[in-house]
């Protein structure tokens, strides 16, 4: 009697560690879903094309403050448009307008309107659209930019020596090819209670490939 009674006991034990576990994932993944969805509904709009003075693509803060973008891919951006500059656009097109400052407020204004007479390398989605003002040679450039995000975050489930925790993690990509992660781990009990315990932790280097 005593050998059922442990084993029920066990039962119960499990079934309420595995019931944590889902409210913990649930409590999580709602927390992160809300979070997606306001990042997304500010992608939506970074996403828009904007127009861009020369001046601006000089300065890394100026270029990264006008796009919503890390000042790492500014300076990326910035050595990717020199680049360009020197080879023969992808597409081109003809606008009149009585002015360059015109003509590159409505390029901008076609593309966001997903105007179909524009070539479909203008229209192609991408993370960012720079419509840059090029005093230099009086023309339009249109950048299309796909960016190296800055910030990484992830969760899953993971178990060490019998015991199950939940891994939160945060990965800031500092440089091309290297970032620095942090971990905690979660204890599932503790959360499915609205109590935030971590039962350990963890802080890594990266290099990315």
């Amino acid at each position: 009697m005593m050998c059922v009674f442990q084993m029920l006991k066990t039962a119960l034990n499990h079934i309420k560690l595995l019931i944590a576990l889902i409210v913990s994932f649930l409590i999580i993944y709602a927390a992160f879903f809300t979070v997606w969805q306001r990042a997304q509904k500010a992608e939506e709009q970074y996403r828009q094309a904007v127009v861009l003075h020369q001046e601006q693509l000089e300065q890394v803060k100026a270029l990264s403050k006008a796009l919503h973008i890390s000042q790492i891919n500014a300076k990326k951006l910035q050595a990717a448009y020199d680049e360009l500059k020197a080879k023969p656009p992808v597409a081109s097109f003809t606008v009149s307008a009585p002015s360059l400052v015109v003509a590159a407020e409505q390029v901008a204004e076609r593309i966001n309107k997903q105007d179909a007479a524009l070539p479909p390398a203008a229209l192609e989605k991408t993370d960012r659209t720079a419509v840059v003002k090029n005093d230099t040679d009086y023309k339009v450039d249109v950048l299309k930019i796909n960016l190296d995000k800055a910030w990484e975050f992830s969760t899953g489930a993971g178990s060490h020596r019998s015991d199950t925790y939940i891994p939160l993690g945060v990965q800031r990509n500092y440089a091309p090819h290297k970032a620095v992660a942090a971990e905690l781990h979660l204890v599932p009990e503790e959360l499915a209670k609205g109590k935030i315990k971590t039962s350990g932790w963890e802080v890594r280097h990266v290099w990315r490939f």
